[in-house]
């Protein structure tokens, strides 16, 4: 992360504008190759990470700040992938003693995952439930201040723009989360509607993390309640990471249950998978690395998937 002061030196100008801003960045790409059983693999150059963030505040006095942050996507492996302004987590608000209130485009789910240690693809890569960070425009959150390490947010999604209204999604989290030394613990519950459907689909995720030293543990649960299309389904997994100097070995394992009718009825097409990989710091923030990832799936007509990925990454 990189501190810069921007200074408005237009010789126009009788005086220099100062604002200071925050930039920072995470850009990776990678080679990759996939197969699905019975078939052939495919191979390919692919973003692994890439976004560039602009933040800074404002002193409104009294104890209050402006806030603001653009955050947009960049993919050098094909740039008009994802090509737009703010299209990652992008907002304007104001921050003091009673939390902090955000508007704008903002991930749904203020945890995005506990597993979020693989570069490309980790075991939940292909979970028809866990989220990968899902964001919405048009969004509202509040964040209320911590109280002996637990902070609680709420947010509203309006719906997302667009031509067909009928097609709006809204959407309301509310998330509980605790952050102790070395330990972290949220609760996220996500309520989603669409202006065409009375009934809401329901998910609940439950995400933890312990650091010691050099080891990393994670674990995650989601339940997905589909009243609309009348099924749920559950899953589960851990992950694990431990820094041997510069060298970081990894593993993940995801299980995902059977997605079963409200009425009973059961669906065999849950599926497990599982991620390992390696990777080795060059430097602070450039690192290498190797990851394969692999889904198993119940139902036969699933074909099997795996993906290995070499990539190269850096941070500023």
């Amino acid at each position: 992360m990189k501190k810069l002061i921007v200074l408005a030196t237009l010789a126009a100008l009788p005086a220099a504008a100062m604002a200071d801003v925050t930039i920072s960045g995470n850009l990776a790409v990678g080679v990759v190759n996939t197969k699905n059983s019975g078939a052939g693999s495919l191979t390919t150059e692919d973003r692994t990470s890439g976004e560039i963030k602009f933040a800074g505040s404002d002193d409104l006095g009294n104890g209050l700040k402006a806030v603001w942050q653009i955050a947009t996507k960049i993919d050098q492996a094909d740039p008009a992938n994802g090509a737009g302004w703010a299209t990652r987590d992008s907002f304007v608000g104001v921050d003091g003693s009673f939390g902090r209130l955000t508007a704008g485009n903002i991930y749904l789910m203020p945890s995005t995952g506990a597993m979020a240690i693989f570069e490309n693809n980790s075991a939940s890569w292909k979970s028809d439930l866990y989220d990968q960070g899902t964001r919405y425009n048009n969004t509202l959150s509040y964040k209320a201040p911590a109280y002996y390490g637990i902070t609680t947010t709420i947010q509203h999604s309006f719906g997302k723009n667009g031509a067909n209204e009928t097609a709006k999604q809204y959407s309301d989290v509310v998330e509980i989360a605790y952050e102790g030394n070395g330990f972290n613990l949220s609760y996220d519950n996500l309520s989603t509607k669409q202006n065409a459907q009375s009934q809401k689909v329901k998910l609940q995720e439950l995400n933890g993390s312990v650091s010691l030293d050099a080891l990393t543990l994670q674990a995650g649960y989601a339940h997905k309640k589909d009243n609309a299309n009348a099924f749920k389904r559950s899953g589960w997994g851990v992950a694990a990471s431990y820094a041997l100097g510069n060298v970081t070995p990894k593993l993940g394992y995801w299980k995902e249950g059977d997605k079963k009718a409200l009425n009973g009825a059961t669906t065999n097409d849950g599926h497990k998978s599982y991620a390992l990989g390696v990777e080795y710091a060059l430097s602070k923030r450039t690192r290498t690395g190797v990851e394969f990832a692999k889904a198993n799936f119940d139902a036969a007509a699933t074909p099997d998937t795996r993906a290995v990925t070499v990539y190269l990454g850096t941070k500023f």
